[in-house]
Formats: C-alpha cells, sequence, structure tokens
C-alpha cells in the first residue's frame, strides 16, 4: 500500500491504469473507495490516482488535528511520491478545498481542475452566497443532504454502502474527530484567475437538483470570473457521482475530451 509522507501527514493513495494522470478527490463523507464506479470507467484512458485525504481511510495527520488546508499538501505529497509533474484533478464537494488550494499556490502542477458541488473554498463573496444554500441544507438530516430521497427509496443497498465507506473515517460528518475548515472563503477571484492564466483550465461542476446549490452564487461567480467555465447538470444532486455515474462519468468525459484528451 503506497504512502506519501511529509512532517506533518501520512498519505494513502492508490494508482490504477495508465496514461496522462487523474487524480480523484473525494468528498467530507468520503476516501478513496467512494470512487468505485469512477475508476473502471477512467482507467482504461488514464492514470488514475486516488488519495484519502488525511483523516480519511488510511491517511492520518501525525499530531492527530485535522483541517483541510492540509488536503492540497496531501494532494502535492502523492504527486511527489508518484513522479508526477503535472495532473488533472478531479474533485468531489469538500475535495475542491483541496484542488482549488492546490491550482492557485502551484500551478505548474495542475492541468486542470474539475471541482463538483463546492463553491465554499472561493472568496470575494462567492462563498458567502454559496453558503446561503448550504445553511438551509444543513437543517436536513445528513442523508437528505448527501442523497435525494428518491435515491434512498430506489437504492436502499446503494445507501448503506455510502455511509458504511464513511465509517471508517476519523473525520468528517458524524465522525468522532472535528476538522477546521480554514480553507472556506479563502481563496481570491484574482487568484484563480492568475492560475487560469497561468494555463490551469478551471471548471465549477454543479447540479441543478443539489439541495445545497444557490444559485445567486454561480450567477456572481460567472459576473467575477468569466474566464472559469461554470457547467450546470440539469437535475442532478449534489452526489451525482455516486446516484448517476453514467450521467456523471459522462459529463466529465466532455469536460476532460475538451481539456485534457488521452495522450496516443
Amino acid at each position: 500500500m503506497p504512502y506519501a509522507t511529509t512532517d506533518e501527514l501520512e498519505v494513502y493513495y492508490e494508482t490504477h491504469g495508465e496514461g496522462r494522470p487523474l487524480v480523484l478527490l473525494h468528498g467530507g463523507g468520503g476516501n478513496h473507495l467512494a470512487w468505485w464506479q469512477q475508476v473502471p470507467h477512467f482507467q482504461d484512458r488514464y492514470q488514475v490516482i486516488t488519495i484519502d485525504f488525511p483523516g480519511y481511510g488510511l491517511s492520518r495527520s501525525k499530531n492527530g488535528e485535522y483541517d483541510n488546508a492540509q488536503y492540497a499538501d496531501a494532494i502535492l505529497a502523492v504527486l511527489d511520491h508518484a513522479g508526477i509533474d503535472r495532473a488533472m484533478t478531479l474533485s468531489q464537494s469538500a475535495g475542491s478545498y483541496g484542488s482549488l488550494r492546490l491550482a492557485v499556490t502551484h500551478p505548474e502542477r495542475v492541468t486542470g481542475a474539475i471541482m463538483a458541488s463546492n463553491l465554499s473554498p472561493v472568496g470575494d463573496e462567492i462563498s458567502e452566497l454559496d453558503d446561503i444554500g448550504r445553511a438551509a441544507a444543513r437543517k436536513l438530516p445528513v442523508k437528505d443532504f448527501l442523497l435525494l430521497k428518491e435515491f434512498q427509496q430506489k437504492e436502499p443497498e446503494k445507501v448503506f454502502l455510502f455511509f458504511q465507506i464513511g465509517s471508517i473515517n476519523t473525520t468528517g460528518p458524524g465522525r468522532p474527530t472535528p476538522s477546521r475548515n480554514s480553507v472556506k472563503n479563502s481563496i481570491p477571484v484574482q487568484q484563480i484567475r492568475d492560475a487560469i492564466n497561468a494555463g490551469v483550465h478551471i471548471t465549477f461542476l454543479q447540479g441543478t437538483a443539489d439541495v445545497m446549490m444557490h444559485p445567486p452564487a454561480y450567477d456572481r461567480l460567472r459576473e467575477l470570473l468569466p474566464e472559469a467555465n461554470v457547467h450546470m447538470v440539469e437535475g442532478a444532486p449534489h452526489s451525482d457521482y455516486w446516484e448517476n455515474p453514467e450521467r456523471f462519468n459522462s459529463v466529465v468525459d466532455t469536460i476532460l475530451d475538451r481539456v485534457y484528451p488521452p495522450q496516443g
């Protein structure tokens, strides 16, 4: 089992397939196992790397404290350990804290970042607007803002698996150890623009059926950052990668084929 280590972190990761590197970054309720419906799809064309952020799955912080500011360091450690100079990242929900921060701090290591279902890291009023939708969703049971009720009724086995995967985490929703959210609202729009100008492709991917979504946040993002791609998926929920993997994978394929096609 490969681990990338730093002075503070032990980061578990896996590599599947061959080709241009594509790093999959899980959300707050997941870990590397969450991508079981994506890895088989992408590994035929890409070198797919799945990571456990510190406090999730098999990764840990050596001092036992957790903060999403560690996520970018964890990704960078894995890229270094795996000998990868530059990669594309695909993140879901909380994974964007790591992918977006890495893109703006180390644009030379990131070809592009596709970030699904989270604007919370973005400053300049975007995070505040986004939090209006998240505040409403927080009134719901965790299960109901992560997964659509219709899906819960139709796919009880996959709902059970979803939460079983999260149960091995140290931190995250419903887990015993808290994690700080210091990256929230911390990345100015100008820094994202600078990363784009440095050659990093940025896509914010959002489903219209996500109970956390606040549409004015995306409207304002388009105004402030027209250089980025804002891709809306009609009818997609917060965890579309889990509930509708064929649709999610197809949408990601469309983006990758345009900005990061397989080589050879």
